[in-house]
């Protein structure tokens, strides 16, 4: 049983600061629970008020008794002593309206309210509340009115209005649940997401997110999605963050916070939109889709639907199914002599108002054996007259009896906000989008309790000098450069003679992330001349403890690889290194732990995949090495606690991948 479970779904609630003030969050929750018909046990609070909008009121909340869920409408500084109070009752849980906490800098109320939570469920402070469609429960502080049935998609908010607008959106059609997380000081966006993965009718989780939260958190609640089948959908917010404590490396600058929560949410089988209309609808279409390898087989009147959706399925990475000889057959005969056998399927307006016919050439399509998700494109334009508006019907209505007859639940979408018919998609971006995730393998819940066993790791120690991490990603088998380090001009003309002369001298110095930045790097100096005054000049940087002298490796393809410990989870990203990697952006991010596997499969996502793999005859690099490489880079920050380990550049030569320059925090 979860600890949400009695103020989700209540039996009881009691409304404190209940009023007949109309506007006000309280009023407004009675006339919202009086609208959608409520039936358990409604109370209102006020020391003086007999009734509030035609609800008994009681003077204090120990005569209310201990209700499943309270509801406190009353101002900031009364909120602890009220949460206090419900603790001490057995109250199920609350949700509390009221800002001036945390967000208004008065971190001691904050502290206070978190003291009086204590283990009571709260919602809040300062958001709008939550709505239980399915249990006719809206506690919630605006307007609302709710759609007559509950559909599967429950939305998460941590934006007030974001939670007004999705329940807006068409009147709420096709919401479970909407909950408005505000401040998040007890119950969190990730605590709420967890509770509904097991909530009955729940399907898909719409998530608009403005902070990272806890990675451990999150790596639980989309476990809990993936042994239920939750899908996910993710509109998050702050893409230009960066992660302050690794603000000295590459990969701060290329993936950020951002990049590091995307990498969790793929690994949650998940997918991120951009926009409030994109994760409403793409919630809808992965609440009546079904998870299935094979192809999409899609059916329309339109040859620009058809047209359109076949190159959004490719931009989207959904895959439409090639139909059999059998199947193509059977539609050359059901479909008019102008129209074309091919998937899409465009039937023309020649079958239009046929119900049968529609339907004929729909299950026709589902019962082959490639698809394994039939889709139905048609507008219904508003204001249409009764009787053209029937016709627009009986042809949509073929596509949904089709798909019954063939064992399939067609999914009806339409092209143009405004003019979906109920149950429909809007948007064939999102339909496809969501039928890309649902043509994926589904996500592994055993995966993702590893990456959150890994979180918090990381220590608060100081950085290593180039030459300590080289010597520690060496131990681990990662091939670095012959060198030496020298505390002397002596020292260092020694041993780059010993070398040949043919080196690369570096300033080591403790802290200094990018030696470039102080000249710290000298790559041009070939005599002993040059190389002694290169030296000596290195010596006298401030902070200077030596020089490092190594062999100089001109030849090879340049990559960044890096495990960092200071996102949400800990991550390996690879990608194009040395002068590319700000420029190009071209990585993938993979939550820690990681195999060989996995980095080899996350490496096909490379822009830079078909130089790594020697396309059109060029050198085909050993990416085995490589995978094997970034494997001992990850398990030296995993097994030494370190917060981030980056090698840029990961120079890939024809015998093997070399580190040229590491930082070790």
């Amino acid at each position: 049983m979860s600890r949400l479970d009695r103020l989700f779904t209540p039996t009881s609630i009691a409304i404190v600061g209940a009023s007949d003030r109309e506007g006000t969050y309280a009023h407004n929750t009675l006339s919202n629970l009086a609208r959608a018909g409520y039936a358990g046990r409604l109370i209102g609070v006020h020391p003086t008020r007999q009734t509030a909008a035609g609800v008994t009121c009681v003077p204090t909340l120990a005569d209310a008794g201990p209700v499943d869920a309270v509801v406190i409408a009353t101002p900031a500084d009364s909120v602890p002593d009220y949460l206090e109070e419900a603790r001490h009752l057995g109250c199920g849980g609350a949700v509390v309206y009221a800002a001036g906490f945390a967000e208004a800098g008065r971190d001691d109320l904050a502290r206070r309210f978190t003291e009086a939570a204590g283990d009571l469920p709260v919602i809040g402070p300062n958001g709008n509340g939550f709505v239980n469609i399915a249990a006719r429960a809206p506690l919630w502080g605006d307007a609302a009115r709710l759609p007559d049935h509950a559909g599967g998609v429950a939305l998460v908010s941590e934006s007030g209005n974001i939670g007004v607008i999705g329940l807006a959106h068409r009147q709420g059609e096709g919401l479970h649940s909407v909950a408005s997380m505000g401040n998040a000081a007890v119950v969190s966006s990730a605590h709420m997401v967890e509770h509904l993965a097991s909530v009955e009718g729940v399907r898909t989780v719409a998530l608009y997110l403005e902070g990272d939260g806890v990675g451990a958190d999150w790596c639980r609640a989309f476990a809990a999605c993936a042994e239920n089948d939750v899908r996910v959908v993710v509109l998050k917010v702050g893409r230009s963050a960066r992660g302050a404590a690794v603000g000295a490396a590459h990969t701060a600058a290329i993936v950020g916070d951002h990049g590091v929560f995307t990498a969790l949410v793929a690994e949650a089988g998940g997918v991120l939109v951009n926009q409030p209309h994109e994760l409403l609808e793409t919630a809808r279409a992965l609440s009546v889709g079904r998870r299935d390898r094979r192809g999409v087989g899609m059916l329309t009147c339109s040859g620009g639907d058809a047209a359109i959706a076949a190159d959004l399925a490719d931009d989207l990475g959904a895959h439409f199914a090639d139909f059999s000889e059998a199947t193509r057959e059977t539609l050359a005969a059901l479909l008019p002599p102008a129209a074309t056998v091919a998937n899409p399927v465009d039937h023309t307006s020649l079958i239009w108002d046929d119900t049968e016919a529609v339907a004929a050439l729909t299950e026709a399509v589902g019962r082959d054996v490639g698809v394994g998700h039939l889709v139905y494109v048609q507008d219904e334009p508003p204001g249409l007259p009764e009787a053209a508006q029937s016709e627009w019907r009986a042809t949509r209505a073929g596509g949904v009896l089709g798909g019954e007859r063939a064992g399939l639940t067609t999914m009806l979408v339409s092209t143009t906000p405004g003019q979906a018919p109920p149950g429909a998609v809007a948007g064939l971006d999102n339909a496809l989008r969501a039928l890309a995730l649902l043509q994926g393998l589904p996500p592994d819940p055993s995966r993702l309790r590893d990456i959150g066993s890994l979180v918090g790791s990381g220590g608060d120690g100081g950085q290593l000098t180039e030459s300590e991490a080289k010597v520690t990603l060496a131990h681990r088998g990662v091939a670095v450069p012959r060198g030496v380090v020298a505390q002397t001009l002596d020292e260092a003309i020694k041993a780059a003679a010993g070398l040949g002369n043919n080196v690369v001298l570096k300033v080591l110095a403790p802290g200094l992330a990018h030696k470039s930045d102080v000249g710290g790097v000298v790559v041009d100096a070939f005599s002993e001349v040059e190389i002694s005054a290169a030296a000596q000049r290195l010596l006298n940087l401030p902070s200077a403890q030596g020089v490092l002298v190594e062999e100089r490796i001109d030849d090879g393809l340049e990559l960044l690889v890096t495990a960092r410990a200071d996102g949400v989870v800990p991550t390996l990203t690879i990608g194009l290194g040395g002068l590319w990697a700000e420029a190009l952006g071209d990585v993938v991010v993979v939550p820690l732990p990681v195999d060989l596997g996995r980095v080899k499969a996350a490496l096909r996502h490379l822009r830079a995949w078909p130089v790594l793999a020697g396309a059109r005859g060029g050198q085909a690099y050993d990416i085995d090495a490589l995978c094997r490489a970034a494997v001992a880079i990850s398990d030296v920050l995993v097994e030494n606690n370190h917060v981030l380990v980056e090698v840029n550049p990961l120079v890939l030569t024809s015998r093997e991948p070399v580190a040229l320059d590491a930082l070790i925090r």
